[in-house]
């Protein structure tokens, strides 16, 4: 594994374990608490408020408010500080009338207990330095009210630059509508706080105070509280703490200051009926439903209120209940799945058992051996260098050759050409006229080893032999593999009688998208085929039921990260919250199934006896020339086995590791005569590079014309609403 490489399994482990644990701590530790910035912020901690409702005339049943608020700040740096302070205001429509607010004064109460008055400001600010001419003022935003975009009223001030330190404001304003009237009955209903800043709340300190005139008989009132976690919260009743006025008063500390999502707000009610049914709304305004009864509405509304949490309770054990059945479903659904595959499959295992393959099992196409090879793991490898193991290849058999056109000039594309050695054994097929490319006699057509292929998956017994080829320094030649044919056909495509250098290569390659996309084709379709005549495979689609397994594993996986994930945090902001962690047990099960399907299928192929054996011997192979064995080992191995080391370990990407060992004993090589060892240029850094950016140029006019093709054309030839606080 490559330094620094993180398996994609690790992550999503990592991944469900965090969601896992936060589904089930959630429940004993409130994580609003934590703060990934602690120097940036400007936060109303403690709040006093002071209500007293005026039932007088034109008074449209609005209460007096007095707050007293407590600013923590934490600006980042002092060139980044506060300059602008802000308490929302609830702003609604509550029956066809509009709760507004109209501010009286704004005061800082200084440490000493002294205030500093601030003035109005005529008009927002919005630049730098208006803040800066203008600190001790206030502006009141009337809106526009918008509860889609949570716009609401606001009270800005607008201090003198302020770091790190608490202060006190105290804002005095009037709230309209806050009482309604009904036929049967009257409403007092205050959102004293919300919005998310509640959740930084230490203290709430309020008093509601009726005027004993207005304030109804004991047995034709209901008052009530609404929010935090505990759903609602106490208050006490006083005649005495506020002479002439009965007083609700509400003191919460920080232990009782707990919300979530759904309950962020601190709320109270007084409901009035019977004989005092209007008793302090007689100055109310004229809501939609003024002369209708609205008393049962009411109570079945806080009926169903206070029904929320035993409802979200059962609803969530419930949910475990299903979430546990179905978890059980989904494991017993892989056993299902992993008896199905091998009842409806044959699947060998290798009668041999080898750690390393010194030896070369066969003289298998490059691009074969490194699918054999890389066939099991769970992703499919894309083969970077198979490209450059092909044309090595081409050299060890002695089809081709790479020279310098000017001896004078260091390797480089432009520097580098092919020079082609093989010729058409003209016993069998004679030359065409053009000499850049390969014919046959039209009166005995022979057909290329890929139609061969074709043919021989109709007819098997009527498929003809491959046409040999010879060389006049070296006589007849190695037969080809599919995929090194292909790709001295793509040499001979190109060739000019002067030489074919390796950068006008890579230019036609890219430039004749059809032709290029035809050869990755041909090169990829021949692992099919050789696996199938060559008796390595059972059918065809010998991959068919792997690709089966992992689309369900990760089909699987994804299900199981959106309910660990996606379905939690989701169901974070509504009363299920988390459901006792049920999502995430279903997203467990989902990633073990994930897991054991995958495990499962990415060996599941239909190998024959024969292939299964042959694949144990590659993958020896390649554990061996991926080991440091190769670097220890002294024994002296011939010459031919050595550059079939170095084809083979190309196309499985890990060249370097054999050329390292490979320079090391190169002296012993260099003296023979062999086109790979004489010339040093095919264990450099240079041909890597080049036939990299070789591998590089195919798979881009490869994507390329795909790309054209799926577009429909083709050029070719080279073309709530609440109240809260904070600052800015």
């Amino acid at each position: 594994m490559k330094k620094g490489y993180i398996n994609p399994s690790t992550i999503i482990v990592v991944v469900y374990l965090f969601f896992f644990f936060i589904s089930f701590a959630s429940e004993f530790i409130d994580f609003s608490e934590i703060n990934l910035n602690p120097w940036d912020y400007a936060r109303i901690t403690d709040v006093d408020y002071k209500a007293v409702l005026i039932d007088e005339s034109g008074s449209n049943g609005k209460i007096h408010v007095t707050e007293k608020l407590t600013f923590d700040i934490h600006a980042f740096s002092k060139g980044n500080l506060f300059w602008e302070l802000w308490r929302a205001l609830p702003e609604k429509y509550e029956d066809g009338v509009k709760v507004d607010y109209n501010v009286l004064s704004v005061k800082e109460i200084l440490p000493d207990g002294s205030y500093r008055v601030y003035r109005p400001a005529s008009r927002i600010y919005w630049y730098d330095y208006e803040y800066r001419r203008g600190p001790y003022h206030w502006f009141h935003s009337p809106g526009p009210y918008n509860p889609d975009y949570d716009r609401y009223e606001c009270v800005l001030m607008y201090v003198n630059g302020l770091y790190r330190e608490k202060v006190q404001f105290e804002i005095i304003y009037e709230m309209n509508n806050a009482a309604l009237r009904y036929a049967d009955c009257s409403s007092l209903y205050l959102t004293m706080y919300s919005e998310s800043t509640i959740k930084y709340l230490k203290s709430f300190k309020a008093e509601i105070l009726i005027p004993d005139k207005d304030m109804p008989d004991v047995g034709n009132y209901k008052a009530g509280t609404y929010g935090t976690n505990s759903h609602t919260f106490n208050f006490t009743e006083s005649d005495f703490k506020n002479p002439g006025y009965h007083t609700f008063i509400i003191d919460l500390d920080e232990s009782e200051l707990k919300f979530r999502p759904y309950n962020q707000y601190i709320e109270f009610t007084l409901l009035s009926y019977g004989k005092d049914r209007h008793k302090f709304t007689d100055y109310a305004s004229r809501n939609r439903y003024y002369n209708d009864p609205a008393l049962q509405e009411i109570l079945d509304e806080q009926e169903e209120y206070d029904a929320l949490v035993p409802a979200a309770r059962s609803t969530k054990t419930k949910v475990l209940v299903i979430a546990i059945i179905v978890s059980v479903i989904i494991l017993f659904s892989t056993t299902l799945t992993i008896n199905k595959l091998y009842k409806d499959n044959t699947f060998y295992r290798p009668s041999i058992n080898v750690q390393y393959f010194r030896d070369i099992p066969s003289n298998l196409d490059p691009y074969f051996a490194a699918t054999l090879v890389f066939s099991k793991e769970r992703k499919k490898k894309e083969l970077k260098e198979v490209y450059s193991a092909l044309m090595l290849s081409l050299v060890r058999k002695k089809y081709i050759s790479l020279e310098k056109k000017d001896m004078n000039i260091d390797w480089t594309p432009k520097n580098t050409v092919f020079k082609i050695l093989a010729k058409v054994d003209n016993r069998q097929a004679e030359p065409a006229s053009n000499p850049n490319t390969i014919a046959y006699n039209s009166t005995t057509p022979r057909p290329s080893i890929m139609d061969r292929i074709a043919e021989m998956e109709k007819n098997p017994v009527t498929a003809t032999k491959i046409s040999k080829y010879y060389s006049d320094t070296y006589g007849e030649l190695e037969e080809l593999t599919p995929s090194e044919e292909a790709y001295l056909n793509l040499i001979y495509r190109y060739n000019r009688p002067d030489g074919l250098t390796m950068e006008q290569f890579q230019q036609r390659i890219k430039a004749d998208y059809s032709n290029t996309d035809s050869f990755v084709k041909k090169v990829k379709r021949s692992v099919k085929n050789i696996g199938v005549l060559h008796g390595y495979f059972q059918t065809v689609e010998y991959d068919k039921e792997k690709n089966k397994m992992l689309a369900k594993a990760k089909s699987s996986r994804n299900w199981g990260l959106i309910f660990i994930i996606i379905v939690n945090f989701i169901s974070h902001f509504t009363r299920l919250d988390y459901a006792y962690g049920a999502f995430t047990l279903i997203g467990i099960a989902l990633l073990l199934k994930a897991y054991k399907i995958s495990k499962i299928g990415r060996t599941a192929l239909l190998y024959t006896q024969f292939g299964e054996d042959e694949y144990a011997k590659w993958k020896g192979l390649y554990d061996f020339l991926n080991s440091q064995t190769l670097m220890n080992e002294k024994t002296v191995v011939d010459l031919v086995l050595w550059e079939k080391y170095l084809v083979y370990a190309t196309a499985f990407g890990i060249s370097e590791k054999v050329i390292k060992a490979l320079n090391i004993r190169c002296q012993e090589f260099e003296l023979t005569p062999s086109p790979m060892f004489e010339n040093r240029y095919y264990r450099s850094t240079y041909f890597r590079s080049s036939s990299r950016s070789f591998s590089s140029s195919v798979r881009s006019a490869s994507r390329s014309y795909s790309s054209h093709m799926s577009s429909g054309g083709y050029y070719g030839g080279g073309r709530g609403g609440g109240g809260g606080g904070g600052g800015h």
